[in-house]
Formats: C-alpha cells, structure tokens, sequence
C-alpha cells in the first residue's frame, strides 16, 4: 500500500512539474519539457494525454519555416480552462476580481465599505461580489489580502489596526459559508509580494511596499514569501523612526505611517517611508524596493524619487550594493491579482 501511496504522489508531483513549466515558458513542446523537467520522454508521454484529456493543455501544431515532415506539437495551457478570484478588504472600501488559469485577469467589481464597517457587513459585500464574477466560471476558489494583524493559517483576523470590533474575526470560515468556495486568507502586503513573486519569480531579497490606508512590506526572501513563524511579518508601517514623534494608532511614537500621515506632502511622506527602508535594507541587504498601492499609484514618480534620495543619502553604497527602487506598473491592482494568484499556485503545486 505504500508503495503505491508513493507511486501515486510521484506522478501527482511530475503532473505539477509539467503544468508550472508550461505556465512560465508560455508553451513548451513534449521534447522541451523533458529537457526542462528531467523527466523521460516515456513519462512525459504518460502524463501529457491525462492533461489534454482534463481539457488543461491545448495542443498547437505548426510547421517550422523551411522544415520538411512532421509539425511540431507544443503544448500550452488551456487559459480558460478553470478560474480564480482575488479581493481585498481595506479600511474603506472592498475590491474583487476574476482570472483565467494563467492568472489573465478578466473582470472586476468592488466599491466603498461604510465607516466603522461590521466583518458581517465586509462579508456580505465581498460574498455577494465574488458569486456574481464566479457565475459561469469553473472557479477554484478565493483568495483575499485583508488588513493585519491576521493568522494565515487559521484564517483569523487578530487585531486589525484602525478597525474596531475586527478581534479574531474568522473571516475565511466566513466567507467560505458565505460564497461556497475555498478561501485563502493572507494579509494584504503578503499578497501584494506574491502578485510579483508568481509565476514567474522575483529578485533574491525583494521588499514591496503597500502603501494605502496604511503602510506595510511584503518580504520576498530567498525567491519565497516570507510570512514569519505568526505569519505576521512586514509590519514595517510600525516601525519607529522618530522615537518623541506623534502616537500612532499602535500606541507606540513616531512610526513611519503616523510620520508620514502627518506629512505635509507626498515628498515629505515619501521621505519617511526612505528612512526605514534604509534600515530594512542594511537588516536584510535587499536587491530590490517595489513601490505599490493606491497612494503610490497617484503619484509614482514622487514616491520613487523620494524614497530614492532618503537611501543614496543615508546608504552611500558601493554600486555592486545598489538598491533598485521601481514601482509596480502592472496596470491592475497588485493585491487583489496577488490573492488570486496564491489560489492559483495551490492548483498548480496539486493539479485535480
């Protein structure tokens, strides 16, 4: 029995192996994924008919220029094969959205929360929302970046900051009674990371920079999500930078979110989010700085710029140190599309 418990999990590996490579080369023939996996022709031939049968890959025969005999065949996945929604849950308002299995994002709906919002409230908005884009869909499932403190792993929110009565809230068992779906909970920056860590992988030591409502990172370490043992890593919002500054919602002083809310505009704000980041980068000796969110996207070039100056002045580093300061310019929102695609990742690492 074991032995086949085994033989069973070795296949259910390779068909992951086979579905990811495919994702990221965009399309691959049988004789290519051999040569990228390290399987055997004979395995990838076992495995490919089961994939073309759950209607997963789509096969493209053409005929290279000048060749003579048989086309070749490359396999490619079938985008509208199976869907994925993403959302968000922020201080004020609720987004969500609908992707194609190679995480093409296809619709979008959200609106304003009320103030002082119930979770039964956020929770009828975001269930109702992700029933209509799910209506049609073959839908794996939804993923959701919400405000922290939260625990990934049980689903709760902890204590989110700013949001009164939101104390260990089980908002995925919740949602999941709400719209029947599976749902993935993370916090909102760990999303925002994942959007740029999937599928195709992001510099070594990444820290991407959510900044909206309120100010956190997303750690990308060692090409992976770094959660923390609590799953509560990136609270750099909460980090002090002026120890007599202003009290901040945490009810510790000076933290760089009260600096910068307190700021008399965005340059200045910006600058304050430049002085920890200085320090996080000398803690973590970051590759790359990613600037996100909705504050940032109403004014990149002035975050960019601000942030750069405040670490080429508090960081004189040699250039093979440098830090590269970019922000994202994928054109949809980064956490909704990163919470889609951590339910993505999950079908792609066990395919069913």
């Amino acid at each position: 029995m074991a032995e086949g418990v085994n033989l069973r999990d070795v296949r259910e590996h390779n068909r992951a192996l086979l579905l990811t490579h495919i994702l990221r080369a965009g399309g691959l023939s049988r004789v290519e994924l051999a040569e990228r996996t390290g399987l055997t022709q004979q395995a990838v031939s076992k495995i490919v008919p089961e994939l073309l049968s759950t209607g997963l890959l789509d096969e493209q025969r053409r005929q290279p220029s000048g060749a003579v005999g048989k086309p070749r065949t490359r396999l490619r996945i079938r985008a509208g094969a199976k869907h994925a929604l993403g959302a968000r849950l922020d201080r004020d308002e609720f987004r969500v959205l609908r992707t194609n299995l190679v995480g093409e994002v296809e619709e979008t709906a959200g609106g304003p929360l009320p103030p002082g919002f119930t979770p039964a409230q956020a929770v009828d908005a975001i269930g109702a929302t992700a029933l209509e884009l799910a209506d049609g869909f073959d839908v794996l499932g939804l993923g959701l970046g919400a405000v922290g403190p939260l625990d990934h792993r049980a689903g709760l929110v902890r204590a989110a900051t700013n949001m009164p009565g939101w104390h260990d809230v089980p908002l995925r068992g919740l949602l999941e009674q709400r719209t029947g779906l599976p749902v993935t909970l993370d916090k909102n920056t760990n999303a925002a990371a994942f959007a740029r860590l999937w599928p195709h992988g992001e510099p070594t030591a990444t820290a991407v920079v959510l900044v909206g409502t309120g100010i956190g990172v997303g750690l990308l370490i060692d090409g992976r999500l770094y959660r923390g043992p609590r799953t509560n890593a990136g609270e750099f919002g909460h980090t002090t930078i002026s120890y007599d500054g202003p009290r901040c919602a945490c009810g510790r002083r000076g933290c760089v979110e009260i600096m910068a809310k307190r700021a008399p505009d965005t340059r200045t704000a910006a600058g304050f989010l430049g002085i920890g980041l200085a320090d996080l980068v000398q803690v973590l000796d970051l590759e790359r700085i990613v600037l996100a969110g909705r504050a940032v996207r109403d004014e990149p070039d002035v975050h960019r710029e601000a942030v750069s100056d405040r670490l080429e002045e508090l960081l004189p580093l040699p250039h093979w140190q440098r830090i590269e300061v970019v922000e994202d310019a994928s054109g949809e929102e980064i956490v909704t599309r990163g919470a889609a695609a951590e339910v993505l990742a999950s079908y792609y690492a066990n395919p069913a």
